[in-house]
């Protein structure tokens, strides 16, 4: 039972990596084409090299998001916490 939610998830993540990851390199070279059909070639090459790093770039931005996000719930927490211990924490600490 397991195995096959297992496996069902990771075929989901898989299948939904490759579409956005997808979309977002045609994306990038579908503007690479148009400017290259304007006779920007320059901006061409910029355009067709930044389709191929924006998947890379948005993962790192996504993960980036979950740990701010981590972190934030961290310490908001903590903050409760050392709040309730008062002055004793403070003693201590010092």
């Amino acid at each position: 039972m397991f195995n096959i939610i297992g496996s069902l998830g990771l075929v989901y993540l898989a299948g939904t990596g490759v579409v956005t990851g997808g979309a977002l390199v045609a994306r990038g070279l579908g503007r690479s084409v148009r400017r290259a059909l304007q006779g920007e070639v320059r901006e061409a090459a910029v355009e067709a090299l930044a389709g191929l790093a924006a998947p890379a770039l948005a993962s790192g931005a996504a993960v980036a998001a979950l740990v701010m996000d981590a972190l934030g719930g961290a310490q908001e927490l903590a903050g409760d916490a050392l709040q309730e211990a008062g002055p004793a924490w403070e003693r201590s600490a010092a």
